[in-house]
Formats: C-alpha cells, sequence, structure tokens
C-alpha cells in the first residue's frame, strides 16, 4: 500500500466486496497489518498467501471498502468431509471499529450456507477470552482486551474445543 494520503478514503457505509487475491493486489493485502497487541492472534497476511498457493482447501479472498483494500478472509473448504473453517481473518489496523470485520465474518458465513447448503457447521480458532501468554515468544502474548474471542461470540460462535498448542480454541456456530 502506498504512504500517500488517499482521497476518498473508506468510510462506515463504503461498499465491501470481496475479491480474489492476484498479481495485481497481493502486495496491497500482504501489505496490511494488525494492531501491535493484536499480532499474537495471527500470523502475518504474507505467510496466509503462501501458505494458499500450496493448500487446495484454502479459499482467500481480499476485502476491499469501495476501492481500498482493508482486509483478508481465508477459510478452509473440504466439502467431502463438510468442514469449514474461517482459517485466517484480519481488518488492518486503520480500518478496524468501522464495522468491516462483522460484515465480513458475515460475508464468510452467507458464502458457506450459499455455495455448501449442506454445511452444518462453521469453525475458527481464536485466542481466549482472557488472552495467552506466551514465555518464550512474546510477540504471540495477547492480552485480553486483544484477543477476538468476544468479537465471534457476539457474531454467535460459541467455544467447542479446548486449547491447541498455540493456546487458541476451537470455536463454532451452527448453520
Amino acid at each position: 500500500m502506498d504512504d500517500f494520503p488517499q482521497k476518498n478514503p473508506p468510510a462506515r457505509d463504503s461498499t465491501l466486496t470481496f475479491r480474489e487475491v492476484t498479481k495485481d493486489n497481493y502486495i496491497d493485502i500482504a501489505s496490511l497489518s494488525l494492531q501491535d497487541g493484536q499480532t499474537g492472534n495471527l500470523d502475518p497476511n504474507v505467510w496466509s498467501l503462501l501458505v494458499s498457493r500450496f493448500e487446495e482447501e484454502a479459499w482467500v479472498r481480499a476485502i476491499y471498502a469501495d476501492e481500498t483494500p482493508v482486509g483478508m478472509l481465508m477459510m478452509e473448504i473440504w466439502d467431502p468431509t463438510e468442514s469449514y473453517h474461517i482459517w485466517r481473518f484480519m481488518i488492518d489496523s486503520r480500518y478496524q471499529h468501522m464495522g468491516y470485520g462483522r460484515r465480513g465474518v458475515e460475508f464468510a458465513i452467507a458464502y458457506i450456507r450459499q455455495n455448501h447448503p449442506k454445511a452444518k457447521q462453521l469453525k475458527l480458532r481464536s485466542t481466549p477470552r482472557e488472552g495467552k501468554k506466551n514465555d518464550s515468544n512474546p510477540n504471540k502474548t495477547v492480552k485480553p482486551e486483544n484477543s477476538p474471542y468476544r468479537f465471534y461470540e457476539r457474531l454467535g460462535f460459541r467455544e467447542i474445543g479446548p486449547p491447541d498448542d498455540d493456546g487458541d480454541v476451537l470455536m463454532g456456530m451452527d448453520l
């Protein structure tokens, strides 16, 4: 993304679109970032884009507010097993608290319902409500106020599994 101010920065009521990540926009998407305290919640977008090139179940979309890239959504879709996960989801730090996160997750839910009608549940991993401490890698420590747990809970996800090796809990919602 360029460092020049935008003539028309996105607003809360901007139109959100979900576009393929291509050779024309991958650098913009890879350059999006979280707030400092949130970095322990999610791998950087550049890593997610790399993973998506080699994992056939990865479905990735750049999130735009009007013509400004503001986030990224990556889902795991395994039709034969009817397993659906929001694998990675982020809204750039500059565009948080504008409703894009809620609208992005609602899009993911609607997409699965419409394109995979046999889906029973949509899952994701989240930092626990109480955050997580990582003594070996302080960049992976997350304070409770920086955990997305409550955000996902407000959207209808509930904790359905214990923490994994990274300390993230499994959450799900019935479709």
